[in-house]
């Protein structure tokens, strides 16, 4: 059997957890890779969307059990928002067939330092 591949962590991941709960965003593995849907077809978009949700449903459903939360599915984009805590953290680690890299999310405020104008 081949070893998975290892999951990059963020740093701040492992603080937010160490803390107690940590809102992330998990990039999966998609074998073959995903490709920019504007250079497909109508039918290898929805090959490649159906791809993404597979490994989704795969990653929920080895979550199960832990204390990870879902906060949003993507369509088209191989990643989930989750919010977790150190047993959705401890699974994700050992997915390294399904995740790429397990990452902070955070608020980005917008460029400028403004809000714009009503």
């Amino acid at each position: 059997m081949a070893t998975a591949a290892p999951v990059s962590v963020d740093p701040r991941v492992e603080a937010d957890v160490a803390r107690g709960r940590g809102r992330v965003l998990v990039e999966l593995r998609i074998p073959g890779g995903v490709r920019p849907e504007g250079e497909l077809s109508a039918e290898r978009v929805a090959a490649q969307r159906q791809a993404v949700a597979s490994a989704q449903d795969a990653v929920l459903a080895r979550l199960r059990g832990t204390d990870a939360t879902l906060v949003r599915r993507f369509e088209s984009t191989p990643v989930l928002a989750l919010d977790i805590g150190p047993s959705g953290l401890a699974q994700l680690r050992a997915m390294g067939d399904l995740v790429a890299r397990v990452a902070a999310d955070s608020a980005v405020p917008p460029a400028g330092g403004s809000t714009p104008r009503r």
